[in-house]
Parts: C-alpha cells; sequence; structure tokens
C-alpha cells in the first residue's frame, strides 16, 4: 500500500511544474536521505512520483527541480567522453552545485587536463575525491596491477568506496547516465531513491533519455569542447590501464575492461552491496 496521500502527489506536481515553468520550487525536507525504514519508503514513492512527472522533460528542467528541491545536492561527473554536455547544464542551470569527480589515479593525463580546462571555462566548482591507498599503496597491499587481474576490487577501492564516502555528506546527487549506454542502464529513472551504506538518497539522471545524437547536437551546438581522446578512437573513457581504442562502429564502450567478460560498470551505478559488486568473469 502507497504511503503517498493525495495532497503529496499534488506536491509533487506543483514542484515539478514551477520547475518546467523557469520557477525555483521550495527545498523540501522529506526528500532528505534517510535510515528509517518508513522515512525511506516515503522518499522512495516521493522520487518515483516525481520521475512520472519529469520522463521525457528537458533535462535542465529535471536538474533545477532536483537541485531546488533535494535539501543538499551534488553532481558527479568523469569529466569522459560526454560529460561537457550535463557539466554545461549544471553551468547554466544551477551553478551554485558542486561537482564530484573521482580522481582514480590511473586516469589519462587527457582526462586531468580535461577535467582542469573545463572546470574553468564553466566556472564549476569541482571537488576531488580520492581513495584512501595511492596507487602505490595497493600495489603493496594487494599486489601490482590489480585491475588486470580482478578489475572489481580496484573499482570497489577506487571508485565506489569513495564515492559512497563522500554521498554521506549529501541527500541527492545526478549524474550523466543515459538508457542507450548499456543493457543494465536501459531502465534508468529520470528520479528514483537508491540506497548507500544503509542511507536512501535521491538519484537523477536528467540526460536518461537522451540519445548519442542528442549528445553531439547539444555539444556541436553550445560549442562544447570534446574530450581529446575521442578523437583518437575512444567512444567511452575511464581508467587508462582499463580503456582501449574501438574500432570503426564498434560498441561505445566496447573499449571498456575489454579483457573482461561482462564487465561494462565500475559499480558506482549499481545497487548498493556491502560485498564486492562482481560484474566480470575471467580474461578473455
Amino acid at each position: 500500500m502507497t504511503v503517498l496521500t493525495d495532497l503529496d502527489r499534488r506536491h509533487v506536481a506543483s514542484t515539478v511544474q514551477r520547475a518546467l515553468t523557469g520557477d525555483r520550487p521550495a527545498e523540501d525536507d522529506r526528500f532528505r536521505a534517510t535510515q528509517d525504514d518508513t522515512e525511506a519508503r516515503f522518499v522512495r514513492e516521493m522520487a518515483a512520483e516525481a520521475a512520472a512527472h519529469l520522463e521525457g522533460k528537458p533535462a535542465d528542467r529535471i536538474l533545477a527541480w532536483a537541485a531546488a528541491v533535494v535539501p543538499r545536492f551534488v553532481i558527479t561527473s568523469s569529466f569522459g567522453a560526454d560529460s561537457a554536455v550535463l557539466l554545461h547544464l549544471v553551468a547554466e542551470t544551477t551553478p551554485e552545485v558542486p561537482v564530484l569527480f573521482l580522481d582514480t589515479g590511473f586516469h589519462f593525463d587527457e582526462t586531468l587536463l580535461f577535467r582542469r580546462d573545463l572546470a574553468r571555462q564553466l566556472g564549476l566548482s569541482v571537488l576531488d575525491l580520492r581513495p584512501d591507498l595511492s596507487v602505490e599503496q595497493q600495489d603493496e597491499r594487494y599486489g601490482s596491477e590489480l585491475h588486470r587481474r580482478d578489475p572489481d576490487v580496484c573499482c570497489q577501492l577506487r571508485k565506489t568506496v569513495p564515492l559512497r564516502r563522500a554521498l554521506q555528506s549529501f541527500d541527492g546527487w545526478a549524474t550523466g547516465v543515459r538508457r542507450v549506454q548499456t543493457p543494465e542502464r536501459a531502465a534508468t529513472p529520470v528520479v528514483e531513491a537508491r540506497q548507500h551504506d544503509g542511507r536512501w538518497l535521491v538519484k537523477v539522471a536528467p540526460l536518461a533519455t537522451w540519445t548519442d545524437a542528442d549528445v553531439s547536437a547539444y555539444l556541436d551546438r553550445h560549442a562544447l569542447p570534446r574530450h581529446p581522446l575521442v578523437a583518437q578512437g575512444y567512444p567511452s573513457i575511464g581508467c587508462a590501464p582499463c580503456t582501449a581504442r574501438v574500432g570503426d562502429g564498434g560498441d561505445a564502450r566496447a573499449g571498456r575492461w575489454s579483457d573482461f567478460d561482462g564487465k561494462t560498470e565500475c559499480g558506482i551505478h549499481l545497487a548498493d552491496d556491502d560485498e564486492v559488486v562482481r560484474t566480470s568473469t575471467t580474461p578473455g
């Protein structure tokens, strides 16, 4: 049985309508992250109600709604191939919202330069998140080249854990995830509640419905820079040791963890799990 009343539904519809017309709805404490089971159920249903109203709506309005309504809101970005789109929307719509960047220690030099230059160009406030262990310390503890032996553990240590720790300070976040990117992302809601370390937070995907053509058109229309490695055959860009070039016409994410069957995600977009999220099998 639903816990939302008709008044709750009308309230969500009203906040969405205000955002769609360019107004700024008031912050809603009911979207604050929670560990309480009853409150969590309410947050989940409120998020689902908002998703129904925001499905198919312009990305900037989805972002504006979330940044206004969710009490402590943040953006996450890989500063990868398509990242300039969401970051430009942030700069134009919600410039006060900080951006989190996972600095894994394994990024291409081009990614770090792209992150620096794009942040300056758009006037973004970017916070770098780093793992507990340096690359050298990880090698000492787990053996060298962990990413080649067990990429799931490496991703857990260098991406998933730092992000979940950072999200303890926020009530919700937005990502650039799109449904067309991977089968795992095909059912991505525009708004949902997700559990991380026992807390339910609001997760927003303003670009969920965008196609590759939509992304390309937006980059061209706003004269935004592409990640420099895209022109060199890298349509999807992650850590350097786990990212390879893709041939013409190949799947955009075919170059990610190409030596491991079944691995298409690092874990930060998957369901909460106290154990390492296993997505890969043996190298092959």
